[in-house]
């Protein structure tokens, strides 16, 4: 059987969640990466944003859940950092971060199949080189977010919008206080 890793761009997961179910929706991180694998073995979920600067309203909140998802069985956090660009902060090595590890293991042998959570076009030559390698590519988001470019260049395109969204919304007290992002 095909074994997954899935690659998660937090930031475009968190705005495609904020848009489409509300800020107040809150994700239980493990059923959502199960439906990813659906069924398949998972080597890891890997979840890929930067933290926000402690002067933020909702950095106490985000690291809280950054913190959390590193106690998730099976789930590895990789941080990039926010840089000042006049007033607003642009997220800086979450992407690149994303395409080496995807690539990484692939030549490492480590996946078979590889499950991008992220509407970037950027990823599509990425998933080029995957596919030269043998890998099946997977692309999901939220239909607002996705891409034309990576969704044909996947081997398997499925927007996000199709989720059981209420079976996914977390259950558990510390869930629920622990926003997405």
């Amino acid at each position: 059987m095909n074994r997954v890793a899935v690659f998660i761009d937090g930031s475009n997961l968190y705005k495609g969640l904020v848009t489409t179910l509300g800020p107040d929706y809150r994700l239980d991180f493990v059923a959502f990466v199960s439906a990813l694998a659906a069924g398949r073995p998972l080597l890891r979920a890997y979840y890929y944003n930067a933290p926000l600067p402690s002067d933020d309203p909702a950095a106490k909140a985000h690291q809280g859940f950054l913190n959390y998802l590193r106690r998730v069985p099976y789930v590895t956090v990789r941080l990039g950092r926010l840089e000042r660009r006049g007033e607003a902060f642009v997220e800086k090595g979450v992407d690149i971060q994303i395409a080496v590890d995807m690539l990484k293991l692939a030549y490492a042998g480590a996946y078979d199949v590889a499950v991008l959570v992220s509407g970037d076009s950027d990823f599509a030559e990425v998933f080029k080189v995957l596919q030269d390698m043998g890998k099946q590519v997977e692309n999901t988001t939220f239909q607002t977010l996705s891409s034309h470019r990576l969704a044909q260049q996947a081997d398997r395109y499925y927007p996000l919008d199709g989720l059981p969204w209420e079976e996914l919304r977390a259950k558990t007290f510390e869930a629920e206080e622990l926003p997405l992002d």
